[in-house]
């Protein structure tokens, strides 16, 4: 096997590894929630994509809210994202 393939695949699987660890979210009645936190220094924005589904993607920390690495209601807030599915 040539070196090109072996780093090509080596390429692939820390791609598949980087975005296994980022944020996520899960859909419930209502909207989205974080089922996975964000990395350290960021955010989790969750995004409601239809068909009662959502995702998350990682954001920046801004002065307005801090960085906060949970999946509660604040951190979703944090993410300026749909939070509709925490309830009470």
């Amino acid at each position: 096997m040539s070196k090109a393939v072996v780093f090509a695949c080596l390429l692939m699987i820390l791609g598949f590894a980087l975005v296994a660890e980022a944020c996520d979210c899960d859909y419930h009645s209502g909207g989205c929630t974080i089922s996975r936190p964000a990395a350290a220094g960021n955010n989790c924005k969750c995004i409601y994509k239809g068909a009662w589904t959502c995702r998350g993607i990682e954001v920046g920390c801004s002065s307005g809210w801090p960085c906060e690495q949970s999946t509660s209601r604040s951190a979703c807030l944090a993410g300026g994202g749909d939070c509709g599915g925490y309830t009470g």
